[in-house]
Parts: C-alpha cells; structure tokens; sequence
C-alpha cells in the first residue's frame, strides 16, 4: 500500500542477497550515478547514522503526487499497473533532473497524470497533464546495468495490445543512447507482446527469450496493408538475439487458400516479422553490423527477415516457419560479410517465395536446412541495371527438400520448366537486364536437393540479350534427385564449371544444358531409383507407393496414397518426417539433354566452347533415347545439319519427327556436321566460306574463283591453284536412328 513503510531485515529479505549485492553494478563494474540497495536504506545526506525506510507503493499511480525528501531518497514499487506485480523496482529521487525528461518507465515526474488504464498510458508517456512543465524533480528507476531496458518498466505485461508500452521503452532507450555518447542499449524481453508493429533503433541490441506477435484481429488479406512487427530504417549496427516474433497467428487459415495466394499480393509485400534498412552510400563503408541470430520468426504474410541496403549482416541459426514469401530476403547487401547459415526454414512462400531470396546481393549462404518451401529453396534473381550487383555469391552445404511449385505452369507442356524458377531447390535467374552484367563469381557447391517439383538446380541467363550472357558460375559436388523436372537445368550462361555431381532419378533429364559455354564434366547421372522406401511405425512395415516428402499428412497408416503395407523379414529404419521418399522409379528421360540454337537469338560463343566430357550415365535403359552414350543434342529447326562439333555416339535429335520416319541421327565417326557444300573446281566463293572434299572441311582464306586442285590436307593452309584453303576439321559421318512406327 502507498507510504508503507519497509525496514532493513524486509527489504533484504524480499530482494535476496544477490539482488541486493547486484543493484548498482553496471557489467561487472559499479554504476557510480546510483546509490546501493543497503546505501539507500541507512543513509541520509543529514544524518547517515540514522536510520531511513524505503517507502514501499503498490503501483504508478500511487506514486504520482508523492515528491521526494531528498537527492537518493529510494522508492520501491509492488508493480507498475494497478493490480500487478509486472514492472516494480526500485526508484531514486533526483531533485535536479528536468521534468521534461519524464518518459513514463525509466523516468517518472509525480507531477504528470495517469489514470491508471492501458488506454491512458501514451498520454502519460509523454508527460500529459504535467503541471510544472518547466520545473525539476523526477523519480529515477534503479538498474542492474544502467543500458538495459524492458517493456514491464513501461506497464506491458503480457496482456492485450501494448504497442505504446512497446514503443515507449524503445524510444526511451534511443533518448538514453544519444545522452551517453552512442553507447547501445539494451532491450530484454521477458513475455510476449502483442503490437501492431515497432520501429527499432540504430545501436538496439533485443534480447529474448520473449519477443513480439500481432494480431490485427482479422485473417490476413490482399487488402489489409499492414507494417512490418519489427522496423528499423537506417541502421548500422542491430543485434537481435533469442528473440520470438509472431507475424500472424491467423496466417494459418490463409496458407492453402488460393484466393490469398496470389503472387502480387499487395497485403503481403510490407508485411515482414523484422525488416531492417541499412543506409549504405559509397562515402560511409563502416557499415557496422547487423546479427539475427537464434530466433524463432512465424507466421509472416510477408517475409520473415528483410535485410536491405547493408553491407555485413550475419542471419544465423534461427528457426523460420509458415512465411508468406521469403523465410530470409536479402537486397542489395554490397559488402562481403553477409552471411545466411545454420537456419532452419519450413513452408514459406505459400504467397510467392521460399526459403531464402537474394536480389542484388554478396552474400554467403551455407548449412541451412530448407524444408517443404512453395515455389525455391534458395533463388538469387537479377533484374534492371542492379543485376551487376548480384556476384560473388557462395550458396554451399544447404540441406533443401520438397519444393512445391506451388505455382506449376499449368499449360501440360513437361517441359514448362526449362525457362522456370519454380519449384527449383537453387535458383539463379537473370532477367530484363539492361546493361551488361558480366562477371558473376557464383558457386553452387555441396548442396543436398531432394524432391523438388522443378528443377534441381537451375540458372537461367537473359535468353533474348545474348551480348549480356552471365558468366562465372560453378556448379560442384552437390547431390540432386528425385526432382521431377532436370536434377540441373543450365541455359544461357558462359563460363560454366559444373562439375562432380551426382544427379539420380530426375524427371525430365539430370543435366540439362542450353545455350552453355564452359566445361560440363566428371559428373555421375544415374538416371534410375530402383528400389523403393520401406520404413517401420508402430512395429508395422510399409513400402512407398509415390514420391513424397514425408510430413503428418503423408505418414505411413494416415496416407494410402503415400504408403502400402509390406510382409518382408527385412530390418527397416523407422520412418521420419521431412524425409523424401519414392517407390521404384523409371530412368529420367534423358541423362545428358544438351541443346544448340543455330538460328536463336541467345548463341554463347562458338558450339565448341563447352567440353562435355568424363561423364559417368548409368542406369539406363531406353536405347532410342541414351544408351549409354554421355551426351545428347538436339537439333532446334528441323532436319539440316547444325554446324555442331561432334564426337562419335552424339545423337541429334529431329523436332518434328513423323511416323515412318527416323527419330534422329547419331554421329559414327567424329568431326563437324557441316551444311558446306562440296569443292568443285571453277566457284565463286567469298572469305569465310567453307567447301567439304573427301571427308575434310576446308574454310577459304581469300576471296576469289576456285583453281583445278582440289585440297586434301589435314593441316594449314593450301591453295588449290587460285584459293587458298584453310584446313577446318573432319566431316562427321551420321546414320538415323530410332524408326518411327506407323
């Protein structure tokens, strides 16, 4: 009650010997701006022998009014609001502090007005009703460590909306850091608060195991705008550690609505758990940093984390569920410190997105897990003249499964996804770009990818600016299969590495290459799955009937499209969720599917710039199609030779194929598929053009009518006694294959 009074023994009694011996100490060191515990109970400036009780009140409110004796004089309050035990502490007078300090938690004037409700607290926060606006005189809170700060000091408790009390406590830490030189202060959240969304601080450290929700009262939609929970604009430096924030919990209800899904939806695009703005320029490279580190983010209609215009953030070990679009977007990050790793994201990009999103940006990101996403695990996209941007990029050792496709081409056409990013596991897509975006420095390497819709993994250059064609991406050592489209899908790109990867049991093909110069080498395609999943539950075996990743609606005795029950001897691991698994399947359709363009827009440099070689295909059976041989071609436009380069066991396959007609043609001895005509004496011919005889494929030097000898070397040049000729390579020699039945 307000005025009782408190003696030595109970003060002690009710603080504990720790609490009493941790008041005034500030991180180890003492906090010289506040009196001790024992200090405050036994000293008076007056007469320090005597005796002083430290006045015990009930709540805010029944400390309003009450002015202090003198400098030190302590207070202890029961709690904050009326009727709790949330928030108390002890407080100290300081006769000289302005009352236009007052902020209502860390620095109370008695001579503001508060009525004691929820509804009252942003008037008294900003000193409403203060009757010596002018005057001195305030209650100043006693603390462990003078930066740290935390919404029960403000009136929150756990209790409906306390978005003011939330913010106050923000604001109060921005006012307290700007007065102690920058120092950073610190916010600790024990409980949940619901808010309607908080703007954060340059310097703010936010420490759980509490954090933040929100609920606008309503199931979330493409017409509801609404902020982000947690906003910070301009900041260099931000930790954020163990923190709790909640989107949505109604999210739940729009997740498999497709009403909501829209792909544009504007409700959505604003709308993130934590959206942090850095204010990188090109004169200010001490970006400080930004860390995001073992928090628990669901149920945004937007994104999880945003991280935009920094140059070092560190996104690490946090769990993400149930997000709109991106469990992680980064955006024109331009440093190199900024790295993705160790998080755990599950289904998000049920609006459009996935698991982690990269525009623009340098960015490390390795050893995520990235479970049941909608339409990518990882993309990193490239638009405008920002796609420059978007280089030196690692995306390794990343565990990604089950890749929806949420928003699957519709048209019937299986081959749909060549020119998609969706359902990919990795993505690297550049489009509408207007200026040449060169070097790129990407490395795709060690990742696992299963059971994605699409494609495994796929980078898509600028199809129709063929004089802008990326280049510089590596392509190693990762693991792709059961994706039911290409376990690679490669198109328009120079300069690629793709090398020592395993791709097994992909739909359409296992590497799929278009429009590519570089070296495709030394990878392991094993096109067939041939033996299917059994695992065990409740001491019952069961054997996969479909591909699937494993979640509670797919569990074996709850899904029979999923499962069927076995009879088998066989010692079975126990099934486990967020597990791809697969019945016996067919060989993909191709092994090796490389495609060439003599009439496209989009030619990366001469045919001959990619080595396909040092492939290892196995586990094929369909010998109109592969047989066993490392590279497939097909033939865009028809039946006329390509110009190609190629080796014995090539196949080039026809487009538009007719019944009783041959399927394509196969390469029996190595060399060029020349439409040159032959040499024959007594032709007009132009620098550049080519002539075939005996076998050879010769290009003329100089212009000029052709002589009497025709040429015969397999090296240099020699004139056939008027033009001279220079030696091109063998003709290769094709038979059809594949008899189309009638």
């Amino acid at each position: 009650m307000a005025g009782q009074g408190m003696n030595r023994r109970q003060m002690l009694a009710a603080l504990g010997v720790a609490g009493a011996a941790s008041i005034g100490m500030m991180y180890g060191q003492e906090a010289v701006s506040q009196a001790s515990v024992i200090g405050s109970v036994y000293s008076n400036p007056d007469n320090p022998n005597a005796p002083k009780t430290v006045r015990c009140f009930d709540d805010v409110t029944c400390l309003l009014g009450f002015a202090g004796e003198y400098a030190g004089q302590q207070v202890s309050l029961k709690g904050y609001r009326p009727g709790t035990d949330i928030g108390g502490g002890l407080l100290v007078w300081d006769p000289a502090r302005p009352k236009s300090a007052h902020n209502g938690g860390t620095i109370i004037s008695p001579t503001a007005a508060w009525d004691g409700t929820a509804a009252g607290l942003p008037s008294f926060f900003s000193g409403g009703g203060e009757t010596n606006p002018s005057g001195s005189g305030c209650w100043v809170r006693l603390k462990e460590r003078d930066n740290e700060f935390s919404p029960e000091s403000f009136g929150a408790s756990g209790t409906g909306n306390e978005q003011s009390m939330v913010q106050a406590v923000l604001d109060a830490a921005k006012v307290w850091s700007v007065q102690h030189g920058g120092k950073r202060p610190v916010i600790r959240f024990a409980g949940i608060y619901t808010v309607n969304g908080v703007l954060v601080y340059d310097g703010f450290v936010l420490l759980g195991p509490g954090g933040l929700k929100r609920d606008d009262g309503i199931i979330p939609s493409s017409s509801i705008v609404s902020s982000s929970v947690i906003f910070g604009n301009g900041i260099k430096d931000i930790d954020i550690f163990e923190l709790y924030v909640d989107g949505n919990d109604r999210m739940q209800g729009v997740m498999s609505d497709p009403v909501y899904r829209q792909g544009n939806n504007a409700g959505a695009l604003g709308y993130q758990n934590i959206y942090i703005i850095g204010k990188f320029t090109n004169a200010d490279r001490d970006m400080g940093t930004i860390r995001i580190q073992n928090c628990r983010l669901v149920n945004s209609p937007g994104n999880g984390i945003v991280v935009n215009n920094h140059s070092q953030a560190s996104i690490t070990g946090n769990h993400i569920e149930r997000c709109g679009k991106n469990g992680v977007y980064l955006a024109q990050t331009h440093g190199f410190n900024t790295t993705v790793s160790g998080n755990y994201i599950r289904e998000c990009g049920f609006v459009y997105g996935g698991g982690i999103g990269i525009a623009h940006a340098h960015v490390n990101a390795s050893g995520n897990v990235i479970v049941s996403c909608y339409e990518y695990g990882i993309l990193i996209s490239s638009t405008g003249v920002g796609a420059r941007w978007n280089t030196d990029i690692t995306v390794s050792s990343n565990n990604i499964r089950g890749v929806k496709r949420q928003l699957l081409d519709n048209s019937g056409d299986p081959e749909s996804f060549k020119a998609s990013s969706l359902g990919v596991g990795i993505g690297y897509t550049q489009v509408f770009v207007t200026r040449a975006s060169t070097r790129l420095n990407v490395a795709i390497t060690g990742n696992s990818i299963q059971g994605a819709e699409g494609s495994g993994i796929a980078c898509l250059g600028a199809s129709y600016v063929a004089g802008f064609l990326p280049y510089g991406i590596v392509i190693s050592a990762n693991s792709v299969m059961l994706c039911g489209s290409a376990g690679l899908n490669v198109r328009y790109v120079r300069g690629l590495v793709c090398t020592g990867n395993m791709a097994t049991a992909n739909g359409f093909a296992d590497l799929y290459i278009d429009e590519v110069s570089g070296s495709v080498a030394s990878n392991t395609v094993v096109c067939k799955y041939p033996v299917a999943d059994r695992v065990t539950l409740g001491g019952i075996k069961y054997e996969a009937k479909k591909r699937h990743l494993s979640a509670a609606d797919t569990k074996p005795g709850v899904n029979a499209d999923c499962w069927t029950v076995v009879q088998t001897s066989e010692t079975l691991p126990e099934w486990h969720e967020d597990e791809v698994y697969a019945p016996v399947l067919a060989p993909s359709t191709y092994g090796i599917y490389s495609i060439y363009r003599p009439g496209g827009t989009a030619v990366s440099g001469k045919r001959s710039d990619l080595l396909l070689d040092l492939n290892h295909v196995e586990g094929v059976d369909n010998s109109n199609r592969l047989s066993n041989v490392n590279l497939v071609r097909k033939l865009v436009g028809g039946t006329a030779p390509t110009g190609l380069p190629v080796r014995a066991g090539d196949k080039i396959y026809y487009d538009a194929p007719v019944s009783g007609s041959s399927e394509g043609r196969i390469c029996l001895f190595k060399g060029v598929d020349t439409p040159a005509a032959a040499w024959g004496g007594g032709q007009t011919v132009a620098i550049g053009e080519r002539r075939t005889n005996a076998g050879k494929l010769y290009e003329a030097v100089q212009a000029g009518t052709t002589g009497t000898t025709a040429p015969v070397h397999t090296s240099g040049n020699v004139s056939d006694g008027a033009v001279v000729w220079s030696f091109v390579d063998t003709v290769a020699i094709f038979e059809e294959f594949g008899q189309i039945g009638v």
